[in-house]
């Protein structure tokens, strides 16, 4: 379980960062909400392919 979590924790903070960059350097503002939602939806699709990977491949 801690090679999971380090990976998770790995992807949101290079997603959250890709996200703040590109956010800042397109737009000019940064808004936490939008950010949130960001991470909110993020973190569910990453969930939701292990779940799926691993139902296709019988290790769930």
């Amino acid at each position: 379980m801690n090679l999971r979590r380090n990976l998770y924790v790995a992807a949101f903070v290079g997603a959250s960062l890709s996200y703040i960059f590109n956010v800042l350097a397109f737009t000019g503002t940064f808004d936490v909400f939008r950010w949130f939602v960001f991470a909110v939806i993020f973190l569910g699709f990453t969930y939701g392919f292990e779940k799926f990977i691993g139902w296709q491949t019988g290790s769930a």
